[in-house]
């Protein structure tokens, strides 16, 4: 029995792509555990019983990577940097020594790492076994010439990753955040969106689980309308605190003939949301949201450009109206842009005029490729050649075409067959 190790980032964002991988893998006969810094346990428990190895402590983040402070400190870009640096580089010295002891222990075949998770890729190595790159971001397909804060942080931060690395004899390539396996990378998208990969990139399509992903919540459907086109929001499990930006969406959709879901954390439980959730009918706000299940009777889809979100609305067919706060999530809304499949606009300078006439350019199925609610991704350049296909379509075609190629790739399939074939030893050593 092969054995598979994943060792992820303990955020949704993260973990919720290698669910599905890892039910297809333990499907096919392999045995399967987790490795992550904190508690994951809740959700593998509930996704079908995978093994945890590591730490059983509960983190208490909310200080640092989520909540009100976080959605203050992420504003302020010489704080994000060096949280930035922290988390990549500086937490990666004191995880290595653990995740070799577990790796000696549990004896995998293979390790499935997070590519931000450094720690990880360097105890692999160490210990001469194979690793797979699973990337949850787009970060693997940047290409070169493209600019952004995250990517001019990402060489600030150069020297000190190199060194990293160096201090345990080893050297690594990367793109982006993502440190890159010379064994297999895999990227869970598919050209219609990103193109040619580079090379040593392999494109899985989305990964999907195969059953409960376990963060599945209780959501009151009763509630919707089905006569009504439903506009879905959520910033995230970590961007969330943000009543402002919430409050200007539910006046924008005032007075209109829709519904709209907002995924609010803990937002829900203040009275900084304009919503009489006894009585309104029109806006629901609930603390998370059974997001795939949502998607799927879902007209509009307004996020922050997380590539967990963005690869979830893509392959259910939902265009997007997208409002990147940090980070890689410009660079998901660089990608979904240039494919025509949505709009970006920043909430947190648009009025609500501006919001409402952006959603009702998505909601009419004639909706023209063209951005015409905000300008080039903010604090990004690259070339300005299009698609063709997506140049001439409407964003509702361009999201079908996405989503066309999306239904045709299953990535968790793909990618726990990819996975499998280097743990049976069939595959090339190194990547080419």
């Amino acid at each position: 029995m092969k054995r598979i190790l994943f060792c992820v980032v303990p955020e949704k964002g993260h973990l919720n792509p290698c669910i599905g991988p890892a039910q297809h893998l333990r499907a096919a006969g392999c045995a399967v555990a987790f490795y992550a810094p904190a508690d994951i346990s809740d959700q593998l428990d509930a996704a079908g019983g995978f093994e945890l190895l590591g730490p059983r402590t509960k983190l208490e983040r909310h200080d640092i990577s989520r909540g009100a402070s976080f959605a203050a400190n992420i504003q302020d870009a010489d704080w994000l940097r060096h949280w930035i640096r922290v988390l990549l580089v500086e937490q990666a010295p004191a995880l290595v020594n653990s995740i070799r002891a577990i790796l000696r222990e549990w004896r995998p075949d293979v390790v499935v790492i997070d590519p931000l998770l450094y720690a990880s890729s360097i105890a692999a190595q160490l210990e001469g076994l194979p690793w797979v790159a699973l990337s949850n971001s787009l970060n693997p397909v940047l290409p070169a010439d493209l600019d952004s804060e995250l990517l001019r942080t990402v060489r600030w931060l150069g020297p000190d990753r190199e060194q990293l690395f160096a201090r345990y004899g080893l050297q690594a390539r990367f793109n982006g955040c993502d440190v890159l396996s010379p064994y297999l990378t895999l990227a869970l998208t598919t050209e219609a969106l990103v193109g040619t990969p580079p090379a040593g990139v392999q494109l899985v399509g989305p990964a999907l689980p195969a059953g409960a992903r376990g963060d599945e919540a209780s959501f009151p459907w009763e509630r919707l309308d089905p006569e009504r086109p439903l506009i879905y929001m959520s910033l995230g499990s970590q961007l969330y605190y943000q009543p402002e930006v919430f409050g200007k969406v539910i006046e924008a959709v005032r007075g209109k003939p829709v519904q709209l879901v907002l995924s609010v954390g803990e937002l829900v439980d203040t009275d900084l949301l304009p919503v009489d959730h006894a009585h309104n009918a029109q806006v629901i706000a609930v603390r998370y949201t059974p997001q795939l299940a949502l998607l799927r009777r879902t007209a509009v889809f307004i996020n922050h450009g997380g590539a967990n979100s963005v690869m979830e609305a893509l392959a259910c067919g939902v265009p997007m109206l997208l409002s990147p706060f940090c980070n890689d999530q410009f660079h998901s809304a660089w990608f979904v842009e240039r494919a025509r499949a949505g709009i970006q606009l920043d909430l947190r300078s648009a009025t609500a005029g501006q919001i409402a006439d952006a959603l009702d350019k998505l909601l009419r199925p004639e909706t023209a490729g063209a951005n015409t609610a905000a300008g080039p991704t903010s604090g990004m350049t690259a070339p300005a050649s299009l698609d063709a296909n997506a140049a001439q379509g409407s964003i509702r075609a361009n999201v079908a075409r996405v989503a066309a190629s999306y239904r045709q790739q299953d990535g968790s399939a793909q990618a726990a067959r990819l996975i499998s074939e280097l743990a049976s030893g069939s595959r090339p050593e190194t990547a080419s």
